[in-house]
């Protein structure tokens, strides 16, 4: 398909995952969808409906995506490879008080720019992703709509989200991004330096390790990490990590000779 000003669109670097897909009319239209927008890597997740002659009937010329399609069993796998993973919601309430990393749809070009290939989570039709799903994917996306109606059919959902991707040229970086299994290793250092700091005895103890965790994960995800920022991070969280762990030492006064009146009111006291 050609824009007006005769530039072709560019393909989209994306997976469109499906989490427990309930109609194949949406199997189809879907397929469809991505096939508009050059994105060729779908992946259902427990589907509830088969590929049957509705879904390639609805699919018109994308046949192909619904035979090559991946099954797995958690969208865990099936995200797998993917450098961001990109949950979507119509409502944004649903999780507010979990799901801090929540952008409209016509900012996800520069959310997903630099990462790789993006991981579109759709859930099901009756009722979207689950709190555990959502909460698994590194930001949440929704689509400005009206209020009165604002859930979308889960066809058109996926083609606005691969439209917006498709449409806007994201602003050039000059660095090179950290990779997402560096964020991963940098969540999990961060985690563990939180509790090995909580271990110690003394001082003011963090209540909800979680919490701040999930913080952290969602500040680096939020923020476009270059490479070197991350392995600074790296050397700055061992270190942590390893004084933590580190036996306790004296107190430097203890090391220190003793002064002449300490021994004096020393040798009194024998």
């Amino acid at each position: 398909m050609f824009k007006k000003d005769g530039k072709r669109q560019k393909k989209v670097n994306a997976r469109v995952i499906l989490v427990e897909p309930e109609y194949q009319i949406n199997l189809g239209m879907v397929a469809r969808a991505m096939k508009n927008f050059g994105c060729d890597d779908l992946v259902l997740v427990k589907p509830k409906c088969k590929i049957g002659f509705t879904a390639k009937m609805f699919a018109k010329h994308a046949e192909d995506l619904l035979e090559n399609r991946r099954e797995y069993p958690s969208l865990q796998e099936a995200a797998k490879g993917c450098g961001i993973v990109v949950g979507t919601t119509a409502r944004v309430t649903r999780f507010s008080d979990r799901l801090k990393n929540c952008v409209s749809s016509t900012r996800l070009t520069q959310t997903v720019n630099g990462r790789g290939k993006a991981a579109l989570v759709f859930g099901s039709e009756s009722n979207g992703l689950k709190e555990d799903d959502a909460l698994a994917c590194d930001v949440t996306a929704y689509i400005p709509s009206f209020p009165e109606q604002p859930v979308l059919n889960l066809s058109h959902a996926v083609a606005v989200t691969l439209y917006e991707l498709s449409s806007k040229q994201a602003p050039e970086i000059f660095f090179e991004t950290a990779a997402s299994s560096k964020l991963k290793r940098l969540e999990q250092m961060f985690a563990q330096a939180l509790a090995d700091a909580n271990a110690l005895p003394g001082g003011k103890k963090v209540l909800d390790e979680r919490k701040v965790s999930t913080a952290f994960r969602q500040a680096l995800q939020r923020s476009n990490l270059a490479d070197s920022e991350a392995q600074s991070l790296f050397a700055g969280l061992s270190r942590i990590s390893a004084v933590c762990k580190a036996p306790a030492r004296k107190p430097v006064t203890a090391l220190l000779p003793a002064s002449r009146s300490s021994l004096r009111s020393s040798r009194q006291s024998n």
